[in-house]
């Protein structure tokens, strides 16, 4: 049984998995193998090695990237590169840079609308741009807000519907050009969630499209897929000759590891030299 997406307190501001506690907890939850796929950082990796090779649980190297394709916004999470690669860390200070860069200049472009930001200063860290589309929707009256959203998604649906280049993601194609110059692999995250503007389940022209600039798998197997999403996703691997994989997201103690099937994802697991 593995979990081939997990956060730790690597991920800023919403996990608090401590490396030691989670390898303790795979171990408990009879898990062969775990995957390390902090938000745009590697830097818990070493450390959770470290505990699973005390717990005897097998730690994957990974990462999960803010990225773009098709003007709509993915997670890409990149397997088996050394979390001190060079161009590993290029790539997510390059994540970073973008996301500041594009906060500060959406924060003057929407103050020069007329709307109000004030509770960005107010944070006690440099804010990102989901700050910036929280904070529109929770101080502004936003037009046609979708009145199920929370604010993080009506703002950033705002962001990205009504302000031309206002946020610049890095794109998938450069997430699986990285991972393949690095040795590893790039799998498209949860493709089937649904988010409201952060995460429009994937058609399978989006997968095509990312399959053939080099996307090495589909994360098939997630606690929110549907059994038919599922099938869905599993034939569109095999029709691109994509790996599959699986993983819980989880980003606390309280939310349980998944456990699936090594059999199901023995492929993936064999490129990577886990089984």
């Amino acid at each position: 049984m593995v979990d081939l997406h997990i956060h730790t307190t690597a991920t800023p501001h919403h996990s608090t998995w401590m490396p030691t506690e989670l390898a303790a907890t795979a171990a408990k939850s009879g898990l062969l193998a775990i995957a390390a796929t902090d938000h745009n950082t590697t830097a818990s990796v070493a450390a959770l090695q470290e505990a699973g090779k005390r717990y005897g649980v097998q730690v994957i190297p990974g990462v999960e990237i803010d990225s773009g394709f098709h003007d709509k916004l993915w997670h890409t999470l990149v397997y088996g590169v050394e979390p001190d690669a060079p161009r590993l860390l290029g790539l997510c200070q390059a994540v970073f840079d973008r996301n500041m860069a594009d906060a500060r200049a959406l924060q003057v472009r929407l103050i020069d609308q007329g709307f109000n930001l004030d509770d960005l200063e107010t944070l006690d860290r440099p804010f990102n741009v989901a700050d910036v589309g929280t904070t529109l929707a929770r101080q502004n009256n936003l037009p046609q807000r979708n009145p199920t959203e929370d604010d993080e998604s009506a703002g950033m649906r705002y962001i990205l519907t009504q302000v031309p280049q206002g946020y610049n993601p890095v794109s998938v194609n450069e997430v699986v050009e990285v991972a393949h110059q690095c040795g590893g692999v790039a799998v498209l995250a949860h493709p089937g969630r649904s988010k409201g503007i952060y995460a429009i389940p994937a058609t399978a022209e989006d997968l095509a499209g990312m399959a053939e600039v080099g996307l090495d798998g589909i994360e098939v197997f997630y606690p929110t897929h549907t059994r038919e999403q599922r099938v869905f996703y599993s034939q569109i691997a095999k029709q691109h000759r994509l790996f599959l994989t699986g993983g819980s997201d989880s980003h606390h103690p309280h939310q349980s590891l998944a456990s699936w099937p090594s059999d199901d994802v023995h492929v993936f697991l064999e490129h990577i030299k886990v089984l």
